[in-house]
């Protein structure tokens, strides 16, 4: 059997030790773009706050391929597909026969379309090379003022990392309310005021109109609503896109995103996807979902790897999850939590000083959570969305309790390899 995985991040990793708990014997090809191999994007901000060394930024340690008996091909990307004749076409030339084709080429930044972005010193955040971008320069006569424009998981972990690192940071956001998809105005409020209260700008509600520039590079960026925010350096963290451009043409099913079902296979015969690049199907409410998380990828990865060498396993949990710690405020944040008003759902929150908890119930049934500065109940609210089934009406009943027990995340974590409070497939 000749199984070929395109890509090297948590999904791509995981698959390959799935199948290698199978099948010892059949050749394994991963071809990535990265030229380090299994590099972690969650990890850079870690990493540029100065408390972690680079080869804190590898999830598996270079002998991993050769323990793993694959033929690993860096520096190299997919260029097109020809499913009829099973064959990966490369960019630099060649192609690769498969019998199992695995894609999960995961995603790339969004850029935004503005007047002045592609000054020198404005970069996204995805790659090593964005995080050196952001260095480069770096001390009494260079670099001191970092824009951030994205209010959202990663521009969030990101500003408080740089700050740490001694830089004036700004976050600018369009949508009134931080990670909007995550969170709701409560909960943003909380945030808002940690970070403004450690030094970091934030502004929501406020859209950039244009990037300003001095000599080639960035100086600012002046917003829709007149006001300019100086910077030597630009971060666009407005999201991202799955990575399938090049595979237009080859017939596989599209939705933005590369379509599977629960065993991770796509429309065409023998080739699966999983990670970033996918959109899935979340498990509380039916719809499609493109769940660009550590913690999705690696269980996409698991049963993608596991059926590509003849197992039969189905991704049975799979909805939103995100935790930061935010200056020692910690946030958790699951499935469909970020409604303001109740429409045809039901809210229980409480509060307290910088304790706030929040669950949404729909038809009896958890579908989403929110717990800042308190996330001791977060085992016990997943595992009731999990089994999906009805939420008992005492867990409704708010239960805060000053001195309660407090489960604590390392500082800003963002799922540093691995997934939370033994999460499963």
């Amino acid at each position: 059997m000749d199984f070929v995985v395109v890509g090297s991040g948590p999904a791509a990793v995981f698959a390959v030790e799935a199948i290698r708990k199978r099948d010892q014997e059949s050749r394994i090809t991963l071809v990535t773009a990265d030229p380090h191999g299994a590099h972690s994007p969650v990890m850079l901000s870690y990493w540029m706050a100065g408390g972690y060394g680079f080869e804190r930024l590898f999830f598996r340690d270079p002998s991993w391929s050769e323990r793993m008996k694959i033929d690993l091909r860096v520096d190299s990307r997919g260029a097109s597909l020809q499913p009829a004749s099973k064959k990966l076409v490369l960019d630099k030339g060649g192609d690769l026969g498969y019998d199992r084709l695995l894609i999960a080429t995961g995603a790339v930044p969004i850029s935004l379309r503005l007047s002045g972005i592609d000054a020198k010193g404005v970069t996204s955040f995805r790659t090593l090379r964005d995080a050196e971008t952001l260095l480069e320069g770096e001390g009494s006569d260079g670099v001191k003022r970092i824009v951030i424009i994205g209010g959202g998981f990663i521009g969030l972990k990101l500003a408080c990392h740089l700050k740490e690192r001694g830089l004036e940071v700004s976050v600018l956001e369009k949508e009134r309310k931080l990670a909007f998809r995550m969170l709701d105005q409560k909960a943003s409020d909380l945030i808002e005021k940690k970070l403004r209260g450690h030094g970091i700008t934030v502004e929501t509600g406020v859209e950039a109109k244009e990037v300003l520039s001095e000599r080639g590079w960035v100086s600012g960026v002046q917003t829709k609503d007149g006001r300019l925010f100086h910077c030597q350096r630009l971060v666009q963290a407005v999201g991202v896109k799955p990575n399938v451009q090049w595979l237009e043409g080859s017939g596989i099913g599209l939705r933005g995103g590369i379509l599977v079902d629960e065993r991770m296979r796509t429309n065409l015969p023998d080739v699966y996807g999983a990670g970033d690049v996918t959109i899935t199907l979340d498990s509380i409410t039916g719809e499609p979902i493109h769940n660009a998380t550590w913690p999705a990828a690696t269980r996409q990865g698991i049963v993608a790897g596991t059926n590509m060498a003849g197992g039969n396993l189905h991704l049975v949990h799979n909805f939103a999850l995100n935790a930061l710690n935010l200056f020692g405020l910690q946030v958790m944040a699951a499935g469909s939590a970020f409604y303001d008003e109740p429409d045809g759902v039901e809210i229980v929150s409480e509060e307290e000083g910088d304790v706030y908890r929040k669950k949404v119930i729909k038809g009896d049934r958890l579908i989403g959570f929110i717990l800042i500065g308190d996330v001791s109940e977060a085992g016990y609210l997943l595992s009731r969305m999990k089994k999906g089934d009805e939420f008992p009406l005492k867990s409704r009943a708010p239960c805060l309790c000053r001195g309660s027990f407090r489960r604590h995340l390392p500082p800003h974590l963002g799922f540093r390899h691995g997934v939370l409070f033994g999460d499963t497939v």
